[in-house]
């Protein structure tokens, strides 16, 4: 059981981990490090049965990929230009932010996956690309040194896809958590989602606990590795891209990507203009803002849909927000009364929302719960 509750933390050997809840067991407060500890669907460790068809949900995390970051990070120079060759002419997606390529990185004889990530800006050149640059290399430079199981690791840049530095990433095949639940709704189990849960709980607190804030987070970089657990990508580009490019990104591209995760006082919905006919500017993400999402991302996983799933357009979501409208309830008891006020503490006033910790334990509790309920 103490291997699998630190298991849960996604966390590495710098990032010590939250201390165990107490059970109740039989009228006894318990530890549940003590207790031998069955899998969710009910059977025993010895059974082969697990969370996850491979039972790598509950194991302690190992290298989930052919690639090795600290191999790439240190043996190698953080421009990768060169070293990674695109698949296809055109991108495999795009989002808000830019384009995602699919490419290859050949590195000492052996090749790795990748996402080629391809900044897009939306202002004509205004003569300070070195400036803008320089930012980006300052940012870039940020996300080289995160670590973390519940983070997407960055190995470097490369040149030639764009005006910009482009990131190169793991290649995650099951993709977006969006797109990931659309194909596999039906198959997860309770346990397994609260898995995913925990994941992106944990990952939110590091990147907080780093002074990064994520201002974007959505279903569509929360991505999910073959073994099914979660990790989150994207991290600040929000941020960086508004100072890249121009208001533009912010007033019309970002909604149509994050619009129904994102927190009501950081999305602009409408054009606001002070007394003297200034544009009033918006406040910048924060902790608060990052938290507010995770509420959203729990109604995600719970209940297999995105926020507002019953708006087929993005114009009554927008209505909805501007009036104060949050998503409604989904029925059935996949959301329990518990999960619900905690999903609603998530979208409270920013001075009422939950901290990094008390996501992580909440997420942390109802998944040994769930575990300690199969007993």
């Amino acid at each position: 059981m103490a291997k699998f509750l630190s298991s849960l933390e996604g966390s590495l050997s710098e990032q010590p981990p939250t201390a165990p809840p107490n059970a109740i067991i039989n009228g006894q407060q318990r530890d549940p490090s003590s207790l031998a500890l069955p899998f969710v669907d009910g059977s025993n460790a010895s059974s082969g049965n697990s969370i996850v068809e491979d039972s790598t949900a509950l194991e302690q995390p190992r290298q989930r990929s052919p690639w090795n970051l600290d191999d790439i990070r240190f043996s190698f120079p953080n421009d990768l230009t060169g070293s990674v060759t695109r698949e296809g002419e055109h991108p495999f997606a795009s989002g808000s932010y830019g384009d995602i390529y699919r490419g290859t990185l050949r590195v000492r004889g052996t090749s790795t996956d990748v996402a080629v990530k391809a900044i897009r800006t939306y202002s004509a050149d205004d003569g300070n690309d070195a400036e803008k640059k320089k930012r980006l290399k300052r940012e870039i430079r940020v996300w080289l040194n995160l670590k973390h199981i519940n983070v997407l690791p960055l190995f470097g840049t490369t040149m030639g896809f764009g005006q910009f530095p482009a990131m190169v990433c793991p290649w995650l095949e099951d993709g977006p958590l969006t797109s990931y639940l659309e194909r596999r709704d039906d198959r997860l189990t309770m346990g397994k989602r609260l898995v995913l849960l925990h994941d992106v709980a944990v990952g939110l607190q590091y990147l907080h606990s780093q002074t990064v804030v994520h201002g974007d987070l959505s279903g569509s970089n929360v991505l999910i590795h073959g073994d099914g657990r979660a990790c989150i990508a994207d991290f600040g580009l929000s941020t960086l891209l508004t100072a890249l490019g121009d208001s533009t990104f912010a007033t019309t591209f970002r909604a149509k990507g994050t619009l129904r995760w994102g927190a009501p006082e950081c999305l602009y919905l409408n054009d606001h203009m002070s007394e003297d006919g200034e544009n009033v500017s918006r406040p910048p993400p924060t902790p608060g803002s990052d938290i507010y999402s995770f509420g959203r991302i729990m109604l995600q996983v719970l209940s297999g849909k995105i926020p507002f799933h019953y708006y087929p357009g993005d114009a009554p979501v927008v209505l909805a927000i501007s009036q104060g409208e949050t998503p409604k309830r989904p029925s059935g008891a996949v959301v329990t009364d518990d999960r619900w006020t905690f999903i609603e503490r998530c979208w409270s006033s920013v001075d009422a929302r939950p901290s990094d910790d008390e996501i992580v334990e909440f997420t942390r509790n109802e998944l040994v719960q769930s575990v300690l309920h199969q007993v």
